[in-house]
This record gives structure tokens, sequence and C-alpha cells, in this order.
């Protein structure tokens, strides 16, 4: 669903206007997601964006604790060569991470992460504050990624916090608000959230919103669309096995030359 362009706008369009200060994060305006894979590698890390400034933004979600920054050195070192633009990294630890280094030192090599603990936020009261801008209707961008992550703040009464959460979903009385919010509470769904929860939450937010409905219907189209692109393939193999010149396959199945010459050199 990630890879998802409705999704993925959605997304950047929802953690900008000062999202991003719910968790002290500052100075993020987002213009847009990047792609996810590191090529050449078999590395992908959770988020990436390009902020208004040129900088590239990347946020990595995590539920354990990293003991080693050199997985995200790797990370970043590729994403900086790829853009050409400096990086900046959060690593947004669940209320189960109590501390995390930020800092790795490698002689000549000095690098450095932000990490923001949910720990540090305490959900029921998080919650009432966005219950309290609903009902005097100062509604803040904030206030959708303080919903996302309620779900791995820290609580007593993690049924109750859930309960509240969908509860302030349902009063947020704009439907463009409420496809933000679920843009953004999907992004960090499944890594908060048990099975049965997202299950839970899937259902309540496609009572609220088109945004799923909308995703699933363009993953329907690009299966579709796959599935005439692998045909196409087998045919185009067919006719080469065949001897049939690259001209006439190209005619034949509507592939482009580089995408025939592509399918004759795996066959070779």
């Amino acid at each position: 669903m990630a890879d998802q362009d409705i999704y993925l706008k959605l997304l950047t369009q929802g953690l900008s206007g000062g999202a991003m200060r719910a968790i002290g994060i500052d100075d993020v305006e987002l213009s847009e997601s990047l792609p996810t894979e590191l090529m050449a590698s078999a590395l992908r890390v959770d988020t990436v964006w390009r902020m208004v400034d040129g900088r590239i933004f990347h946020l990595e979600f995590q539920t354990e604790r990293v003991t080693s920054l050199e997985r995200f050195l790797d990370y970043d070192t590729r994403l900086a060569r790829r853009y050409g633009a400096p990086v900046r990294t959060i690593v947004l630890y669940d209320a189960r991470v109590a501390s995390a280094p930020d800092t790795l030192h490698l002689g000549t090599i000095q690098y450095q992460v932000e990490n923001v603990f949910l720990r540090h936020f305490q959900g029921e009261r998080v919650l009432d504050g966005v219950a309290k801008h609903l009902a005097t209707q100062t509604w803040e961008p904030a206030d959708r990624l303080r919903l996302a992550l309620a779900f791995g703040m820290a609580t007593q009464d993690r049924r109750a916090l859930f309960g509240q959460t969908l509860g302030l979903i349902h009063q947020v009385p704009e439907p463009a608000e409420r496809d933000l919010i679920t843009a953004a509470i999907l992004a960090v769904s499944e890594r908060l959230l048990s099975d049965q929860e997202t299950t839970t939450l899937v259902k309540e937010l496609s009572a609220m919103s088109k945004i799923l409905d909308e995703v699933k219907q363009q993953s329907r189209e690009e299966g579709r669309e796959e599935g005439r692109e692998e045909g196409r393939e087998q045919v185009a193999q067919a006719m080469l096995a065949d001897g049939d010149s690259i001209e006439k396959i190209m005619r034949v199945t509507g592939l482009p030359r580089e995408h025939v010459l592509l399918i004759r050199d795996r066959s070779v």
C-alpha cells in the first residue's frame, strides 16, 4: 500500500504544515516522496522524501533498540550520493524503547541521527489535547501525527487508548482531513499494532475515508496491467524461440525494442 501514488501524496501532505512539531521536530516541509529502494543493493529504507528546501528527509520506525548506526549510515550515504543533497534522519522509537545511540564515531567520519522516543509522550494526555482542539475548532496539522502515533506512546490501558483514538478520528469533521489522518496512521500502524488491532483499524478507517478503496482500485488496475505485461513478455519469448525478428515481435506485442532485447538477453 505504501507504494501507491495517491497514498504517498496524502502522506506527504499530511506530515507537512508543521505536523512534525507533534514530536518535537521542526523545520520539516515535505515536497515529494522518493523511492525507498536503494539501487544496486537489497537495502530499503522506511520512508524518504525531498523537502521543500531541497534536503532529503529520512524517517525510520523502530520497535527495538538499535545498537549500532552503521546500517543507517549506509542508507544515508547512498541517499546523499543518489540525490546529491544533505540528508536529515529521524529515528522514531515506540514506547518499548528507552534509549538508543544517536552518534557514530568512525575516525574521520562523524555520523549523527535524531532520535525520538514515544515513551516520553503520555498517550491519554496527548489525545486529550487533540480532543480539546476538536472541541474548540483549533485543529492543527500536528494533531494528525498525534493521532497516528498515539498507539506507540506510553499508556496505562492500551485498549482504552485504541478506542479513544478511533473515537477522535470519527469526530474530525472534514473528509479531506480524515484522508490525511488515514494516510498518516497507515504509515505506522503495521509497526505499532497487533494483527487484530490493525484489522479493526482498517475496518474503521474504511468507513471514514475513501483512501483505502481508491488505493485498492489502483492496485487492481496495476495488477491487471502487470498481467498484460507478463502476457506480452510470454508471447515475445515464444516468438524469439521461433526465430522471429525483433521488429515483428515489437509489432505483435507492442513492446519497445529495449524491452524485447532485454527478454532476448535473459533467454540466452
